[in-house]
Order: C-alpha cells, then sequence, then structure tokens
C-alpha cells in the first residue's frame, strides 16, 4: 500500500469509530470488529503478519494471535487495576461506607457558594495525585471512586465532573513521569535525571497550566451545561441524609479513600523506602475492611457473603470498561499495521524552521496524533527527525521535548480511544462525545500555555 492510502484509511477507522459510538452502537464490539476487518484486510493484501516476532507461522492466524493478545494486555494490566478498582468500590457500595464518605465531605463543601472554587480545587488535587500515581489510568480510576460522587453531591453536572476528571489527569508531571523517558530516551538524553527535570522544568509550566485551564474550563462547562439543560441548582439538590440513618461507624467513612492514602504514603514523594502498587493497596484496604467488619458483626458468614460485592463489582468493570479495552488494543494493533500515523509524524517531524517554529509544531503534531487516537507511548519515539531538529537548533534540547511532552499528555483529554476516556466514560456514565466536547477547548488553552511558558522560560 502507498503513503496515501495507509493515511487515508487510517482516517477513515478513526471516523468510522467517532461515527459508531456517537450513534452509541456497542463500543467494544465495534472496535473489535473493526480492528480485525482491517488486520485481516491488511494482512491479505501486504502478505505481513500483524506480529513482528513470535506469531503463529501463518500470517492469517496472527490476526486471531492479535485478538488473543489483546486480552491478556487488557486483563494484565490496565484492565486489572480498573477491575480491582472498581470491585472495591462496590464493596464500599455494598457495606454503605461510600455512601457515608460523600455525605461527610459534601456537607461542608455544600456551604461553598461558588462551585468555580470547588471546580479550581478539585484540578488542583487531581494534578497532585499524579505526582503518587502516575498512571493516569490508576488515577481516573480511584478518582471516579473517591472524588466524582463528592461532585456529583455538591451540585456540579455528572458532565462537568467526568470531564473535569479527563482534564486534569492529561497533564501528566512527577519524579516518576514515564513518558518525559520516553521521550528522552527517543531524542538520545538517556542520562537526564526525571526527578531534576521535574522540579526544574515541569513546575512552572504546570502552575500556569492549572489556571489558565480551570478558567477556561469553568467558562466552557457552565455554556454546555446551560446549553444542554444539565446545570443543576443548589437549591434543587436533595438533602443529605443522616449518618446516623447509615448504621455504620463513621470513622467508615475512610474506608473509600484508604486505598488512595495507601498509594500516596508508601511512594516516594513521601518516602523512598517502601512503594505499592495501585492493584495492591485496594486488596490491603479490602482485607483490613473485612477484618474490621467481622469484629463489628461478628458473623464471619455473613461478612464472607458480603465480600461477594467485590467480586461482582469487577465483573461489571469487565463488561463496562475492560471489554471495551480489549477492542482498543486490537484497534490499535490494526492503526500499528496500516501505518498511516507514523507515516504523518513523520511528515510532522520533518517540517523545517526555527527553534520556535519546530518546538511548536512538535507539540502541536504530537497532539493531533495523540488526540485523534496514536498512544502517547507509541507516539513520541516516532518523531526521531524532530528530535534531530531540535538537537541542530541552538535551542535548548531539553526544553524543546519538554514542549513536544506536555503536548502529548495533553492529547489524552480530547483522545476518544485512549483507556483513560473509556474508563471515565463507563465509570461516569457520560457519552463519549459529549465528554470530548468539553474538554478539547481547556486542553488547547493549556497546550497554548505552555508553550508559551517554555518558550519565554526555557
Amino acid at each position: 500500500m502507498g503513503d496515501a492510502i495507509r493515511i487515508l484509511v487510517t482516517l477513515v477507522m478513526i471516523a468510522m469509530i467517532l461515527i459508531i459510538v456517537a450513534r452509541k452502537y456497542y463500543t467494544a464490539t465495534a472496535f473489535l470488529g473493526i480492528g480485525f476487518v482491517v488486520l485481516l484486510v491488511t494482512t491479505l493484501i501486504t502478505g505481513q503478519s500483524a506480529i513482528a516476532e513470535g506469531g503463529s507461522g501463518n500470517a492469517v492466524v496472527d490476526v486471531f494471535e492479535v485478538m488473543a493478545n489483546a486480552i491478556t494486555t487488557s486483563l494484565g494490566s490496565t484492565g486489572l487495576v480498573i477491575m480491582v478498582v472498581m470491585g472495591y468500590v462496590g464493596y464500599m457500595t455494598h457495606v454503605k461506607a461510600a455512601e457515608l464518605f460523600s455525605i461527610v465531605v459534601a456537607r461542608p463543601l455544600r456551604k461553598i457558594k461558588h462551585s468555580e472554587i470547588l471546580i479550581f480545587a478539585t484540578f488542583v488535587l487531581v494534578v497532585i495525585v499524579k505526582l503518587a500515581i502516575p498512571s493516569s489510568s490508576s488515577e481516573v480510576s480511584l478518582l471516579i471512586a473517591t472524588v466524582f460522587p463528592v461532585l456529583i453531591a455538591v451540585g456540579i453536572s455528572k458532565e462537568t465532573s467526568a470531564s473535569l476528571l479527563m482534564v486534569a489527569t492529561a497533564i501528566v508531571w512527577g519524579p516518576s513521569n514515564t513518558l518525559a523517558l520516553t521521550a528522552f530516551n527517543g531524542a538520545g538524553l538517556e542520562n537526564i535525571s526525571i526527578p531534576v527535570y521535574f522540579v526544574t522544568k515541569e513546575i512552572l509550566p504546570v502552575i500556569c497550566m492549572i489556571v489558565v485551564g480551570t478558567i477556561v474550563f469553568i467558562l466552557v462547562n457552565k455554556y454546555f451545561d446551560k446549553k444542554e439543560g444539565v446545570l443543576v441548582s443548589r437549591s434543587e439538590l436533595p438533602e443529605l441524609k443522616d449518618v446516623k440513618e447509615l448504621g455504620i461507624p463513621k470513622f467508615y467513612a475512610v474506608f473509600p479513600v484508604l486505598p488512595v492514602l495507601l498509594v500516596i504514603v508508601f511512594s516516594p514523594i513521601v518516602q523512598q523506602y517502601i512503594t505499592i502498587s495501585v492493584v495492591a493497596a485496594n486488596f490491603m484496604s479490602f482485607l483490613l475492611v473485612m477484618i474490621i467488619e467481622i469484629i463489628r458483626k461478628r458473623n464471619i458468614r455473613r461478612t464472607f457473603e458480603d465480600s461477594k460485592a467485590l467480586f461482582e463489582g469487577m465483573g461489571k468493570a469487565f463488561v463496562s470498561v475492560v471489554s471495551i479495552l480489549i477492542g482498543i488494543n486490537v484497534f490499535s494493533a490494526a492503526l500499528n499495521q496500516v501505518g498511516g500515523l507514523k507515516i504523518l509524524a513523520g511528515a510532522f517531524a520533518g517540517a523545517g524552521g526555527g527553534t520556535i517554529t519546530i518546538a511548536v509544531i512538535g507539540a502541536i503534531a504530537a497532539f493531533i496524533l495523540i488526540g485523534i487516537g496514536s498512544s502517547i507511548s507509541g507516539t513520541l519515539p516516532l518523531f526521531s527527525s524532530l528530535y534531530a531538529a531540535f538537537a541542530a537548533s541552538e535551542g535548548e534540547l531539553v526544553n524543546m521535548v519538554r514542549i513536544l511532552i506536555f503536548g502529548g499528555s495533553l492529547a489524552s483529554a480530547v483522545n476518544p480511544i485512549a483507556p483513560t476516556t473509556m474508563i471515565v466514560s463507563g465509570g461516569c456514565n457520560v457519552p463519549i462525545t459529549t465528554i470530548i466536547k468539553r474538554t478539547i477547548i481547556p486542553a488547547l488553552a493549556c497546550l497554548l500555555t505552555e508553550m508559551i511558558v517554555c518558550i519565554l522560560i526555557p
């Protein structure tokens, strides 16, 4: 296939997904079906296997192996985190701890008259939590379980709340920033210290993005709330329950956020000796709550019965989110097989110009490519000629790559097939199209802000 045909097929694939999602077809089957058909047709035309190494020995059979690998990948990383987190949420809901947490936190927050303050505070909170939880998928899963219900309880629409989580988690930074490590390795800066880069290069742009991004986000989402008729009036909010009606101790309100607290405490931002994964933190919390339930109820059989809520929640997460991730992995394999995004990346990276021009082109190119469906970690290494142009320019190479990194991460806020998008859409019950139209302008505002700051203050 020629380059033009590869690019055309890539754009058609993405357009088909957007149309299918907008018409509310079952998303998992849509991704799986389109990915499978494109993989099969591409394999038959080119004769090349979709698996570079370790295939079955037959290119057509390898198409089905790609589907098998997609299931393994989805269940082994992001999917496992989602299932465990949502399972723990199901258990917290069953023992009424989730409801208690929402009531306890929402009651004082309802006294704040201006929702803008709450939105700003949430934006800051999400960006700070990123320091302890670098994975956007893991972070947003925990936020849906803890922060999202509180936002709803204080009168912020679910559409605005979901979009807020998307934009804020798209700002990737911190001493454990693997995205920066990927980009710097691609640029030949393999010995750079990411913690030093975090302290000297990331803090100022992130602060500016928080301020500008929040202002733009509030304006955009107020407009859409009014237009879509989902604006929530504080006077119309239902009265919060008396915590005594729930019949559980008040300290149970800590349990829903216990996994988050464990991840933060056992992270480099607090101490350097012990770390804990999101999955382990949730299971540790689950076992602790079970022990307390046994002591409180003095009924082991009943506590064991209640624990089924964890596994039922994991099953629901598989149906609602993980199944979609499996389809996305097949779809992404098809995109890689077609190769249109790689060609586009090369075209963008080959553009000439001065130092500032190269940096701006890189950031915009990364935003566009990742925004229309490519993965962040898979896209940044493609800019090899751009890195060479950076190195040949008179500007500081680290600063130029910094602009590109922020541009790539911000694009995840508008990527229709990113895992975070699927998690937020499924977990908050908000259509993908609704989320993207509310996040694209704030994300672009953050992109412009980081480019200006990085150019003016290298």
